[in-house]
């Protein structure tokens, strides 16, 4: 069984960042009033108040009241969608998203809101007394208050036959006892007709709150008429004035309207209860991520129980047990693809926050932006994603901080005031790409070469060799940075290191492209499901190591290839391509290895590293599962993990891009 409280936090975070998107597309629609988006962060503002309360956060439950009060001034029309009006509703939404994480670790909350609610309230208060203003200083005489449709509805119970209706505004003058003449008039009202409602209601007539005039809503004979309904209040001696309007065809449009949605709504419902309902109710659960690691974690026992079953029916000759074996890996591999596929989580669930990141900071930094997302539905394991979030967040607010110019400095540049960051997920196959690009100022080669040869990250003889791409790897060196003042946002010469660290721990890469005033793109390229792979058994001496089966290329025994020298350095020329040769027992630091006639050669992919790994010998290949350093030996250079064999053998899984 679900806890509760567990599921209440998971909600509200969700609709927490929900909330975040609407008021961004609020802020940014062209009539607030009439946008969806004022619909959308109203109701799960509301949506937010009532969990609250429902779970005994009365703090909580109180600012979203307030946050709800304000949004429903704004979607009325009583209050316009401004700047500082936003930023208070955003500061009353940070706090309910800071006060759901303190529910979610210590169960109750320690954030006193009352200061934000003083601030909403006053907020109200103040832009009801420009409205109150606004009305004063109009021409128009009469009542602003709209025909209550639902209230006449209800006391009419819908039926409008052989009766007309009337809204009739009664003045008065400016006597001390005007709340007692209005009893009489209503008391009179109610001889000749029937009264329905009035407006305010009839309490606040009785105490006197109303500046000296309110209306009566009346039904009458089908014969009546405005001009009859306006002389009956006329000759009401308590009245200075009158006026009545005929409302018969406006409320029954209304009605109309309303029950045909009814209808629709009914019949919407009946026929999904009947094909869907029962389905609905089984499509999808709601599961702990915990429960789904323990199956995965159930499944990688299988993948290594396997591998020992393989290898003492092959040590016993059990031919007859090879079928079933097989039998046994197809399953488990079926197995495998589901829970991976459970595992499976869109990019939205990390990035939504992203428009309001990027909001705050272009806000503080007085620059215009226009950010977009696209292809954020596709979906990677939720490990991946986890470790995703931070490096990617980085890059957003390197793409907003440095990347995009002041809206002065874009115009003298001849670009639009206002900059554009994108962030773009696509899927191929199995590997998925997530690009972050600007079209701000662009990378300046000539000044990261520059820093990097102040830093000591290069000399100079190396920095007049480097190509354009090899500069912008300079920027993932650690510690470097290109800019001398920090800020809040960035420029700690901490981050990029830490983006491409993480990045290489999940298997990922990262590619660099920029151009001077046209802006940068940095594309994170990244496996969609968690490291069960097959993998290619080598020895370095007595070591042995795993490298994937999807990097290599080709395999040769090192006498049927030719080895020359390239400044000093062992090559391999494949069509025409040269391929240094690395050493696994130099690289590695294998102790006792020595280098012999009969050592082979595994060749890798261009697209991954144009190279050739030197190993004593290849000894097999099977589908393992790779586990991930944690720690000091997290992001080890050459080194991707490790995998336990059947005999609790632990291999190490080679990283050939850092080797």
């Amino acid at each position: 069984m679900s806890d509760p409280t567990s599921t209440f936090v998971q909600e509200s975070q969700e609709d927490i960042q929900k909330l975040n998107n609407a008021l961004l597309d609020l802020e940014d629609a062209a009539d607030p009033e009439n946008s969806d988006a004022i619909e959308t962060v109203f109701r799960v503002a509301h949506n937010l108040k009532g969990n609250f309360g429902v779970m005994g956060y009365t703090d909580a439950s109180n600012l979203a009241h307030a946050v709800e009060d304000l949004l429903d001034c704004i979607r009325d029309g009583e209050l316009s969608v401004t700047g500082d009006r936003m930023d208070l509703i955003f500061s009353g939404v940070d706090q309910l998203d800071q006060m759901v994480r303190e529910i979610s670790d210590d169960g109750e909350t320690e954030t006193n809101p009352e200061a934000t609610i003083e601030e909403i309230r006053a907020s109200i208060e103040a832009g009801e007394d420009e409205d109150v203003a606004d009305t004063a200083d109009s021409d128009d005489g009469g009542t602003t208050d709209d025909v209550p449709i639902d209230e006449l509805a209800a006391a009419l119970e819908g039926d409008l036959e052989d009766q007309e209706l009337f809204r009739a505004t009664l003045e008065f003058g400016s006597s001390s006892s005007a709340h007692v003449d209005a009893m009489f008039v209503l008391d009179a009202t109610n001889d000749e007709y029937d009264l329905l409602t009035t407006a305010p209601d009839n309490e606040a007539i009785e105490q006197g709150e109303f500046d000296g005039e309110f209306d009566v809503f009346v039904s009458a004979d089908a014969d009546a008429t405005e001009a009859d309904v306006t002389e009956f209040f006329e000759d009401n001696r308590y009245l200075e004035g009158a006026s009545a309007d005929r409302l018969t065809d406006q409320v029954e449009a209304s009605l109309a309207e309303e029950s045909e949605a009814d209808e629709d709504a009914s019949s919407s419902s009946s026929g999904s209860s009947s094909t869907t309902h029962s389905s609905q109710e089984v499509e999808s659960i709601r599961v702990d991520v915990e429960q789904v690691d323990q199956l995965y974690n159930q499944v990688e026992e299988m993948v290594t129980s396997r591998i020992k079953l393989r290898k003492i029916i092959e040590e016993n000759g059990l031919v007859e047990a090879e079928d079933e074996l097989e039998e046994h890996g197809k399953i488990t591999a079926s197995l495998q693809d589901t829970v991976l596929e459970i595992r499976l989580v869109p990019l939205k669930k990390i990035v939504g926050n992203f428009p309001r990141v990027v909001r705050d900071i272009s806000r503080k930094q007085d620059k215009e932006i226009d950010f977009q997302m696209e292809g954020v539905d596709i979906e990677m394991d939720r490990s991946i994603l986890n470790e995703l979030g931070d490096p990617l967040m980085h890059l957003i607010r390197n793409a907003v901080d440095h990347g995009i110019e002041p809206p002065e400095e874009r115009e003298k540049k001849g670009k639009p005031r206002e900059g554009t960051i994108k962030l773009i997920g696509e899927r191929e196959r199995d590997r998925v790409s997530v690009t972050v690009m600007d079209d701000g100022g662009g990378l300046d080669v000539d000044e990261i070469k520059e820093k990097a040869i102040t830093q000591d990250v290069i000399t100079e003889e190396e920095g007049r060799l480097l190509d354009d791409s090899e500069v912008y790897d300079l920027i993932f060196h650690p510690g470097f940075s290109t800019t001398d003042e920090v800020t809040e946002v960035s420029g700690r010469g901490v981050g990029m290191d830490v983006v491409n660290q993480v990045v290489r721990g999940v298997d990922g890469s990262i590619n660099v492209e920029s151009e001077p005033n046209a802006g940068t793109s940095v594309t994170l390229m990244l496996p969609v499901s968690v490291a069960i792979v097959r993998v290619l058994f080598v020895t370095a001496g007595d070591e042995m190591y795993g490298v994937p089966i999807k990097n290599i290329d080709e395999i040769s025994e090192l006498e049927d290839v030719t080895v020359e020298s390239v400044e000093g350095r062992p090559t391999i020329t494949h069509d025409e391509r040269v391929y240094p040769l690395l050493s696994l027992s130099d690289r590695l630091d294998v102790p006792d290895a020595e280098p012999d006639d009969d050592d082979m050669v595994v060749r890798i992919k261009d697209g991954v590293r144009q190279v050739c790994l030197r190993c004593s010998d290849v000894v097999g290949q099977e589908e393992v599962v790779i586990k991930p350093f944690e720690g000091v030996l997290s992001g080890a250079p050459g080194i991707s993990g490790a995998s336990v064999l059947g005999e609790g053998e632990v291999v190490m899984i080679l990283d050939v891009d850092t080797l």
